[in-house]
This record gives structure tokens, sequence and C-alpha cells, in this order.
């Protein structure tokens, strides 16, 4: 019996946390359908992981979201492909592949939803409403996300799932040598370690960690803070951290070995203005490293207050501050922090956990349209 055609819909794989976990789920989805992804705008520098995983990619340009001719050519790929479900990530593929998914017959049409405040204007809004219809599902990343989408675009609660990311649990190679990792980066094996992780866009909030960490870096003299990730705001910021006269600030860049950058933090620090619901925290999470979080989109849910870390108001400096500090110094609160976040991400967000839901929500899907 042949399995099940999917097709994934993105505008490229950058490497970001979507696509990162978009290719841990397609891994083990090839087990039961017979998997593919299409970018609408450029492959991106992740496509390679997939191809060498078995996971085609393929590039159908679009010059705008509506354009006619690249509907058609979508349109005209997914009924050559005789796909079955179409699955879209993100605002402007969601748009495209669902009418190119409709246009061309495909009988199960899906759409993800990962952020909170999912549009940039009021017509984008329109044009959701517009298009719910057309959607067998949306599927959220978290309850703030599902709450949001609802609240929106007015529509009926039963058809917005909510599937939590997952996340693989790292293992840490045996002869893994911590203070030559600290070395190699010019820190001391006795500095503590604060690292955050995420794309440098105003959205994530670095300006305000710079600012919140000035004042960490005058009263903890043995801190250096890691900024891992890039992105349009990087040289913004090296800029303004150098105006702060902060003196322990290392900009990483994108760094393919973030379990290695893990294993030496002491505080994972995420002061996002926006979020849905972050891999960061699931990454850390399996890293047994305490976090300190915004009180936005999804991050509460994935935290319980006190338990794994600390959710803080976003924005508020004071306590973001104050936060901090406590981690750092309350070694032992800290450590069982870090305990408890493994075993809950271990319980509630492997990666296997999210499959297990995607496999059931397609199996639905697929008997209701036949």
């Amino acid at each position: 019996m042949n399995k099940p055609r999917v097709a994934r819909i993105v505008s490229y794989l950058n490497v970001g946390g979507v696509e990162k976990r978009l290719l841990a789920v397609l891994k083990r989805l090839k087990k039961n359908f017979e998997v593919e992804v299409i970018c609408i705008h450029s492959r991106g520098k992740l496509a390679p992981k997939f191809e060498e995983a078995g996971i085609p990619v393929t590039v159908i340009p679009f010059k705008s979201r509506l354009h006619p001719i690249s509907l058609y050519q979508l349109a005209r790929y997914l009924r050559k492909r005789r796909i079955d479900i179409v699955h879209t990530h993100m605002y402007r593929p969601n748009v495209s592949g669902t009418l190119a998914a409709r246009i061309a017959g495909v009988p199960v049409v899906i759409s993800n939803v990962h952020n909170v405040d999912h549009w940039d204007t009021n017509r984008q809004v329109w044009m959701d409403r517009v298009l719910y219809p057309w959607r067998d599902r949306i599927i959220a990343v978290s309850e703030s996300v599902r709450r949001d989408y609802l609240e929106k675009i007015w529509v009926a609660p039963e058809r917005v799932k909510v599937i939590y990311n997952g996340v693989d649990i790292p293992e840490l190679p045996s002869n893994l040598d911590k203070d030559i990792v600290k070395r190699d980066l010019g820190i001391t094996p006795y500095q503590k370690v604060v690292a955050c992780i995420a794309r440098l866009v105003p959205q994530k909030g670095h300006k305000f960690l710079l600012e919140c960490y000035s004042y960490v870096e005058e009263i903890h003299h043995n801190v250096v803070l890691l900024i891992i990730g890039d992105g349009p705001s990087r040289g913004y910021l090296e800029s303004y951290s150098e105006s702060l006269g902060l003196k322990s600030v290392r900009f990483l860049g994108e760094s393919g070995d973030i379990v290695k950058l893990l294993s030496i933090t002491d505080v994972v620090v995420l002061p996002s203005l926006k979020e849905g619901f972050s891999n960061v925290i699931l990454e850390s999470m399996s890293a047994a490293v305490p976090l300190l979080v915004t009180d936005v989109g999804g991050n509460e849910e994935a935290i319980t207050n006190g338990g794994v870390g600390f959710v803080v108001p976003s924005g508020d400096v004071g306590i973001f501050e104050k936060s901090i500090l406590f981690l750092l110094e309350s070694e032992r609160t800290s450590r069982a922090m870090g305990r408890r976040g493994l075993r809950r991400v271990n319980k509630c967000f492997s990666i296997d956990r999210m499959v297990t839901d995607t496999i059931l929500l397609y199996s639905e899907l697929l008997e209701e349209a036949n």
C-alpha cells in the first residue's frame, strides 16, 4: 500500500527554530508518509540537511503571495505529485500554499501558526479570514497562539488544534571537557555564563537584555554574556553594547553546536517582546539549564514559574536584573530548576510526542476526506 504524500510548504529553509524542528519531524514522519518540502522563496542554508536525510526540496518561487503564474505552477506541481496533504508554515506560505492546494484539489490542507500577532497588517487578518474555510485545520504551537488566532480570525474553536513543539533530547559526548569549551571562547573555568540564543531581530529583545546586563556586569564581576545567533540587528546591537561600556559580552553569530554551548551555560535568558512557543526554551530544558524568560506567547506554558526557571514581565528591567543575579548566585536552586526542566521536557515536549500528535491529526483528516 502506498504511503500518503505530504508536502510541507515554507518560504525557505534557513537556520532557525522552525526549520530545524521541521527537519527532525520529517525524518520521523518518513516511516508513515512520503514527505517533501516546497520553498516559495529560495532554498536556504538548511536545505542540504533535508536532502541528506532523503527529504526532497523543491523551489517554486513566488513574485508575490497571489501571483497567478506562481500559483498555477505550484498547483500544477501538487497535482502532478498527487499530494494528499499540504501543510504550510508562516503567513506567506499559508496564503499561497492554501490557494494552490485547493486549486490542485489536494484532499487535506493544514496551516501552522507559530507566533502571536501573526499578521503585519489588517489586510493580512482579512486574508486569513477569507482563506480559513479552505483549511481543514489550523495548528497553533501553544494555547497562547491558539487564543490569539481565535480572537483575530473568528473561527470555530474545534478547527484550531494545539500541537506543542518538540525537541530532541541531546546526549553530550562522553569526552567533552567543559573547561576546554570555555577556554576556546576566552572564558575562564571560574566565570559564570549567561546565554541568549535567538535571531538578532527587534522581536527578541536583545536591546533590553543589554541594558539589564549592564547592571549585572557591574554587580557580578565574574560573568560572561554569550549572544548566540545572527540577524539584521547585529551591527546595531554590537554598537549599542560598546556604547554601554560592556566588557564581557561575546557575539558568537550562528552556531552549529548549541548543545556544546549549553553545556557551559549557567542561565539561559530569553527577553522576547513577542513569541509563539520557543524552541530555545525546550533546548535549554533538555540541557538542564535554568531559564529566565519574559511573559509573552507560550513561554509560561513551557515554564512552570519557579519550577524550571522564572517568567517575568516583558520590559521590566528591575525584575529581570534581579532574576539573573539570583540564578547566578543561588547555585543549588538553579541546579534543581535545571533537573526539573529536563524531566518536564522529557515528559511533555519530546519530538516523538510532537510526531505522534501530527500522525494522529493527519490520519484523522485523511479519513474525513475519504
